[in-house]
């Protein structure tokens, strides 16, 4: 029983009060360990679900989130995993049409000019932040935009605000706003813009569609694979 009428000595009462050697509920230690998956672990052959021969007796991965964060997911996998609650006809239409197109060409970024700027810019900030990453890789894919926004990126945060755009075209400003939508959660650019071949163009989409699923699992979203199993 507690008698005293002061928070601070009623605090002091319950512990006196409390049993020996046994920590108070809601007052153990609690150890966080994040484990990270590798591509290899992830291997469809050592999922209980497989059956050998490339073949899946799931209609779903249950490992999904996994595989595409370790880097083990095909380009199917991950589009399909990224932009499951987009249920826009025109969308959804244009995606298939754009993960057919690239099985024989995996274009993870617009040039070798555009990874080499991603990789040296994401080198000093924390690549655990999946908003940042998807808005640097966006904002790499144009030199020109790139070269004028990177002075506004400081410790782990894109200073949008204090930007100006100068003599932008139309790619870059296509570019910058989806950055922003991803990075701010803004609405820039919408599905159906997304959708419209005449207003983004099928590279430009091809990158606003790897940045979205970057922004959802991080890196290893673009680190594309074959599939190694098929429903």
């Amino acid at each position: 029983m507690i008698f005293s009428d002061s928070p601070q000595q009623r605090a002091m009462e319950r512990m006196m009060t409390a049993v020996p050697r046994f920590w108070p509920k809601g007052g153990g230690i609690m150890v966080l360990h994040h484990f990270e998956y590798t591509a290899e672990m992830c291997d469809c052959r050592y999922c209980p679900y497989y059956r050998g021969k490339r073949k899946c007796t799931v209609s779903q991965c249950p490992c999904i989130e996994e595989r595409i964060t370790a880097g083990a997911a095909s380009r199917a996998e991950v589009m399909a995993e990224t932009m499951n609650d987009i249920h826009n006809a025109a969308f959804r239409r244009r995606l298939n049409q754009f993960i057919n197109e690239s099985e024989e060409l995996h274009m993870n970024f617009r040039n070798e000019k555009h990874r080499l700027a991603f990789v040296e810019a994401i080198r000093k900030l924390d690549k655990k932040n999946f908003a940042l990453m998807s808005a640097i890789y966006l904002l790499t894919a144009d030199h020109k935009l790139w070269m004028q926004i990177r002075h506004f990126v400081e410790r782990n945060e894109i200073k949008f605000d204090r930007f100006k755009p100068k003599d932008s075209t139309e790619n870059g400003y296509t570019l910058l706003c989806c950055a922003k939508d991803l990075y701010l959660g803004t609405k820039h650019i919408t599905i159906s813009d997304l959708a419209d071949t005449e207003l983004i163009a099928p590279r430009m989409f091809a990158l606003i569609c790897n940045a979205m699923a970057i922004r959802r699992f991080g890196l290893g979203a673009i680190q594309y694979k074959e599939r190694t199993a098929q429903k």
